[in-house]
């Protein structure tokens, strides 16, 4: 699994993904290198809302506001 993690941040700070999530970004992983596509990537992200630090796959908040976050086709809308 491919963490980017930045050096300058308190790991018992961070709001980590399920363990059941990244299960399954391994799992699309591997799909993803068998299609000769790149990876999906796990980024240590700041909260655009909260400004926590949390782990993600793509999304820019950690899910402190989801009233007012969105979703279509599957991209976070605020």
């Amino acid at each position: 699994m491919n963490l980017d993690l930045p050096k300058d941040y308190q790991s018992n700070k961070v709001k980590r993904l399920p363990p059941s999530v990244v299960k399954d970004i391994e799992l699309k992983n591997h799909a993803r290198r068998l299609a000769n596509l790149s990876p999906i990537r796990i980024k240590v992200r700041t909260c655009i809302s909260c400004g926590t630090l949390f782990e993600s796959a793509g999304n820019r908040t950690c899910g402190c506001n989801t009233r007012s976050t969105g979703y279509i086709a599957g991209r976070e809308i605020i």
